[in-house]
């Protein structure tokens, strides 16, 4: 292995999505990119996965069965552990107004539409990897 220091410099990601092939493709762009990523399919696996690691960032569908992605952030948002401030991300393909509010009134922290190229994600990715931690 070379450098020691990349490895501690990994950028961490919690991607959430129930689907098995948004994962998939998310897992591969986000890592050739240099992000370290881990995947799960569920609101209740983010909630758990944020109680016991540390991430730098969440990705988060909002649309899952069991647990949905505004009640997974509600409940990381109120939970007083290191993860609690984490930046979490609403991905998804609605463009309801009702729903941009209600991410905000969970406290995600940014609302992205899903897109072919993923533009607008890896955007606010950056911003958010650029941010002294």
């Amino acid at each position: 292995m070379g450098n020691s220091d990349m490895s501690t410099q990994t950028f961490r990601i919690l991607f959430v999505d129930n689907s098995r092939t948004s994962r998939a493709v998310m897992s591969r762009l986000l890592s050739a990119k240099g992000y370290s990523v881990t995947t799960i399919g569920t609101g209740v696996e983010a909630v758990d996965k944020l109680k016991t690691e540390q991430y730098d960032l969440a990705i988060m569908d909002l649309f899952m069965p069991v647990m949905n992605g505004y009640e997974a952030a509600k409940i990381i948002r109120s939970c007083s552990n290191t993860n609690q401030d984490t930046p979490i991300i609403a991905l998804t393909a609605s463009q309801d107004p009702k729903d941009i509010e209600l991410c905000k009134s969970v406290g995600m922290n940014e609302y992205v539409i899903k897109s072919e190229d993923n533009k607008d994600l890896f955007e606010a990715i950056e911003h958010y990897n650029a941010k002294p931690k």
